[in-house]
């Protein structure tokens, strides 16, 4: 009797290691099934964020507030703007192209600091605090972000990072090298396929910026974070809270031409 119960109980616990044998092969052909190249995930980024016209948008303009860490004490930014023309072709992730201006204001309309590049030129009114801080200013103000939408572009290459977590959400990691070998690398949701870290190697340090909040206009499907987290070798240098922004509607070129001291 005992003979044929061990015999039962053996045939029993085959048919669960067969079983669960049966299923980890099945859940590793899915996992190989699902796997996704860096180039496949960089498309749906662009999709999700908007397709066409976030890959190649002809002007953004954001207007919010700021708080950078630069000092002994936090300095509040009532007033954060920023116009943006972009380039029709980009090869270098943190060259200057395209044109851009940035306004910052504290309370009482006391300037902080403007900085405007026209295509050509270079202008800047600073005061004397963001002066003695004008590589973090530099850099801060820097564009790694926009090199994602030419990455189908000849010259390019993507790797497919280890996964990770950005504030708790599961993202993949590609990091896009573009044809001057600069790298830089992006966090992309898992879920909702949307980029919430960038980051790259400056001469200061390495930068890293957080994105959340994002939000799609109405008109044109573009999507927009709001919020943004700048951190200098780990360490958080700026917070900016973007309240509106405008797609794709005409800046002249007079915006980016700043009157200097």
């Amino acid at each position: 009797m005992l003979i044929f119960i061990k015999a039962v109980y053996m045939q029993n616990l085959d048919r669960r290691f067969s079983f669960s044998f049966l299923l980890l092969l099945v859940l590793v052909f899915v996992s190989f099934s699902k796997a996704q190249t860096a180039l496949e995930i960089a498309r749906k980024t662009i999709k999700a964020s908007g397709g066409e016209v976030w890959r190649s948008p002809s002007s953004l303009q954001l207007e919010g507030t700021a708080v950078v860490y630069w000092f002994d004490q936090p300095r509040r930014l009532v007033k954060y703007k920023m116009w943006r023309v972009f380039p029709r072709e980009n090869n270098s992730a943190h060259t200057a192209n395209g044109k851009v201006r940035f306004d910052a204001f504290e309370a009482g309309d006391r300037l902080f600091f403007q900085i405007s590049f026209d295509g050509e030129k270079t202008y800047q009114n600073l005061s004397p605090s963001a002066r003695e801080k004008q590589e973090f200013l530099r850099w801060g103000n820097n564009f790694g972000f926009s090199i994602f939408r030419f990455i189908e572009n000849e010259g390019f290459k993507l790797e497919l990072l280890p996964e990770d977590k950005v504030d708790g959400h599961p993202c993949y990691f590609v990091k896009v090298i573009d044809p001057s070998k600069t790298e830089t690398i992006f966090g992309i949701d898992k879920k909702s396929f949307f980029i919430r870290y960038a980051g790259f190697r400056t001469p200061i340090g390495f930068h890293e910026r957080i994105y959340d909040n994002f939000v799609r206009d109405e008109k044109t499907g573009f999507i927009q974070p709001l919020h943004l987290r700048i951190f200098n070798d780990g360490i958080k240098t700026t917070e900016v809270f973007w309240k509106t922004f405008k797609v794709n509607e005409p800046i002249s070129d007079e915006v980016f031409i700043i009157e200097t001291p």
